[in-house]
């Protein structure tokens, strides 16, 4: 829990050092996201609040951009321990969060401020990290290699769909769909 504040707090001082460079290329998104994860031991399902910050570090040229993000997520989560069976009335609904950082690749819409498309997509991979918040064990977490797409549509603000797949490292699966809106 500390390691997971301070990783976000440091998240956090390092974009606001970064935007001191005066060029824009922060963007902010919030939204929310639904998970179904399978692992060796449980299913679940995650509902989760997201604030994306994403900085493009390098811009090919108007409409395409290179960037790396971080989605921090925290909400509900149930888990169905279909191996712990003594667990499934002590351990079904807990505080849950993820922490995926990625690469993405940005064309059209908000890939930079002054795109003239009225639709934008970015596509890209990195790494994730989702648990619940407990005590009480049994408790495993999912973690590794994710990959994620989505679209983006004009409006104001501009609003986005995301898919995401996490692989786990032991073999777990979570399945990601999120909405959210640019700042």
């Amino acid at each position: 829990m500390k390691k997971t504040v301070l990783l976000l707090l440091f998240a956090g001082v390092f974009q606001n050092s970064l935007a001191q460079f005066g060029y824009k290329k922060f963007f902010y998104s919030i939204g929310v996201t639904g998970k179904y994860m399978t692992a060796p031991k449980y299913t679940g399902y995650d509902f989760n609040l997201s604030i994306v910050p994403r900085y493009n570090f390098w811009e090919i040229n108007g409409e395409n951009t290179v960037s790396i993000e971080a989605r921090p997520q925290i909400g509900i989560g149930t888990r169905d321990w279909y191996i712990y069976g003594e667990y499934e009335e002590t351990f079904p609904t807990r505080v849950s969060y993820a922490i995926p950082i990625l690469l993405n690749y940005n064309w059209g819409l908000n890939a930079e401020e002054d795109s003239d498309f009225l639709l934008g997509f970015y596509i890209g991979g990195g790494y994730n990290y989702a648990n619940v918040f407990s005590d009480t064990p049994p408790y495993e977490a999912i973690h590794g290699p994710v990959f994620d797409v989505g679209l983006r549509f004009d409006g104001e603000p501009v609003s986005h769909i995301s898919f995401m797949y996490t692989h786990g490292i032991d073999g777990g699966k979570i399945y990601s769909v999120g909405f959210y809106y640019d700042f």
